[in-house]
């Protein structure tokens, strides 16, 4: 799993950050993820505080790119003590979780990923731990807690990743009728041609195949 935001997650932070403050911003296409978590500090002018934090988030990166997990957990305390409520902060927790999850400690990762939903008053960030926390379920084999942490309610740019989770949780407690559902309300969302989409698509199609081999046993 990807520990970075879409670039769509990542709109939707500046969109936000925005709208709360009334400025009116011009941001380039190719907007950094750097400058992105750095804007809630450009409201207090902090610029020195925000370079940083960004380089303490660069450090975070490398760590956890290098499968360092000491090192990476140094700099996560030292970004929970010098930059506690920050982006950055949430986002090396996400990036934490990852490490602790290639290594296979599903038990920390979702301590991290817990810490995200209760820290961060960011809806993006929240709906990327909770289907993380649910795919981490999905791996224990708790296919019932996945669908319970997902839930009913998730914003629309999330419906697909949601949808796609719900049914391999399903498939996983041999609800073939409702993982049908899921995987065909997440086509509707996927484009075409998307890997993602053909993949979802593949998962689909293997529950027919599965449904036609049992009707001709019958």
């Amino acid at each position: 799993m990807n520990d970075n935001l879409t670039d769509q997650q990542q709109a939707e932070i500046v969109k936000k950050w925005l709208k709360d403050n009334g400025l009116f911003i011009i941001a380039s296409f190719g907007i950094a993820i750097s400058g992105v978590f750095g804007l809630q500090y450009y409201q207090e002018g902090n610029l020195k505080q925000a370079e940083n934090a960004s380089r303490l988030y660069g450090e975070m990166e490398f760590a956890v790119r290098q499968q360092r997990l000491s090192q990476a957990q140094t700099i996560l305390q030292q970004m929970d003590n010098d930059f506690s409520g920050s982006a950055y902060q949430i986002q090396s927790h996400l990036s934490m979780a990852k490490l602790y999850m290639d290594d296979l400690d599903y038990d920390n990762a979702i301590i991290q990923l817990e810490f995200v939903l209760e820290q961060s008053d960011d809806e993006n960030f929240s709906m990327v731990a909770r289907q993380r926390i649910a795919r981490i379920y999905i791996e224990k084999g708790e296919f019932q807690a996945a669908l319970d942490m997902l839930g009913e309610e998730v914003p629309e740019a999330f419906r697909a990743q949601f949808e796609i989770i719900k049914g391999d949780a399903y498939i996983g407690i041999g609800d073939q009728a409702n993982a049908k559902i899921a995987y065909e309300i997440a086509l509707e969302t996927l484009t075409p041609g998307s890997f993602a989409y053909d993949f979802t698509k593949m998962k689909s199609e293997q529950i027919n195949q599965v449904n036609e081999d049992q009707d001709n046993q019958s």
